[in-house]
């Protein structure tokens, strides 16, 4: 299997994006070795990347995002609802003093 160039993880055959660091998979620079930047003690360096802060993958980031959006949705409905409620209350009440 390949590994990815920036944090040297092991990515499936096809991957797009590294599921441990995020970055963006080119095929071309896709190999079969590891390849971890160093600093310049020469010690290895902490993945380095747009999700280097979080163990969460590019799969979990999507699904914690889609979940977000549906809790969104259902709020919208819900304030939506209570407005229409408040709405009929506020007509019932200056129609039948």
């Amino acid at each position: 299997m390949p590994t990815c160039p920036q944090c040297g993880s092991t990515v499936p055959e096809g991957a797009v994006y590294c599921g441990k660091c995020g970055s963006t998979l080119n095929p071309a620079t896709l190999n079969s070795t590891t390849s971890v930047s160093t600093t310049q003690s020469g010690t290895p360096q902490a993945n380095s990347g747009p999700w280097s802060n979080s163990s969460l993958g590019r799969g979990d980031m999507s699904m914690r995002l889609e979940k977000a959006v549906k809790r969104s949705e259902r709020l919208s409905y819900a304030t939506v609802g209570l407005a229409v409620v408040i709405l009929v209350i506020v007509l019932v009440l200056t129609l039948y003093p």
